[in-house]
């Protein structure tokens, strides 16, 4: 709950930043985020830490889980569990442009005309639910998190919020280092000459890596031609995406 409270409290507090200065005046549909969010909360917040977790804890019981990080220093044992997520993460989201079904369902989280903190939330409902019975115990093959380090790591995915914000905020030459919202917001362009890019939650070496990395060098219009009309379109979305 208390997680939430802030989830909720960082949204406002980045609208209200992205009204008085938006990078793009453009018509967003925030009213329809925050009713998928409703239901998005109500999935992540209600099952993906029980799913996730058990999933987790599961391979650990099995035997998986080849470095313990309670025996890590905490600072230590928090960068080699986000990172070791966040390319499970960055995986997970490229298979979601590549495969069919599940772009079908993300295609929803790209559909905002107007990308903006809320987008974070705008993911269909099942999202979360295909990726704590994958990421999450594909990670607890190689460690086993202590309690803590689970909760600095939800609190890390706060940033996501700032990640897709309306702001001309930019890390320049330094963008491999971290996600910022030029960045991410080249990922949601509508122009097709950048799809493919920028797939990183948190960390851009991955795309550097893998050649998906992109400098953002100009501001770009986010969206696709199919938009969901409210939370019903949303709530059935891969049935209408195309």
């Amino acid at each position: 709950m208390i997680f939430l409270l802030f989830s909720i409290g960082g949204v406002m507090l980045l609208t209200a930043i992205e009204l008085r200065w938006p990078a793009s005046t453009e018509p967003s549909t925030r009213l329809v985020n925050a009713k998928v969010w409703a239901l998005y909360a109500a999935v992540t917040y209600a099952l993906v830490p029980v799913v996730g977790s058990l999933a987790t804890r599961g391979v650990n019981w099995l035997g998986g889980g080849v470095f313990d990080l309670a025996s890590w220093p905490i600072v230590l044992g928090v960068l080699a569990f986000a990172f070791a997520m966040d390319f499970g993460e960055f995986l997970f989201h490229r298979a979601q442009h590549a495969i069919p079904f599940l772009w079908r369902m993300h295609s929803l989280h790209h559909s905002d005309p107007n990308m903006n903190a809320t987008t974070a939330a705008r993911h269909f409902w099942a999202d979360p639910l295909i990726k704590a019975v994958t990421v999450w115990p594909a990670v607890g093959l190689l460690f086993k998190p202590t309690p803590l380090i689970l909760v600095i790591y939800a609190s890390l995915s706060l940033y996501h919020y700032f990640a897709h914000a309306n702001l001309r905020v930019n890390f320049g030459r330094l963008s491999w280092v971290l996600n910022a919202p030029a960045y991410h917001r080249l990922h949601h362009s509508a122009d097709p000459q950048d799809y493919g890019t920028n797939f990183a939650g948190l960390f851009p070496i991955f795309d550097l890596i893998f050649g998906s990395y992109r400098q953002p060098t100009r501001f770009v219009q986010t969206g696709l031609a199919e938009r969901p009309r409210g939370l019903l379109d949303a709530i059935v979305w891969p049935a209408k995406a195309r």
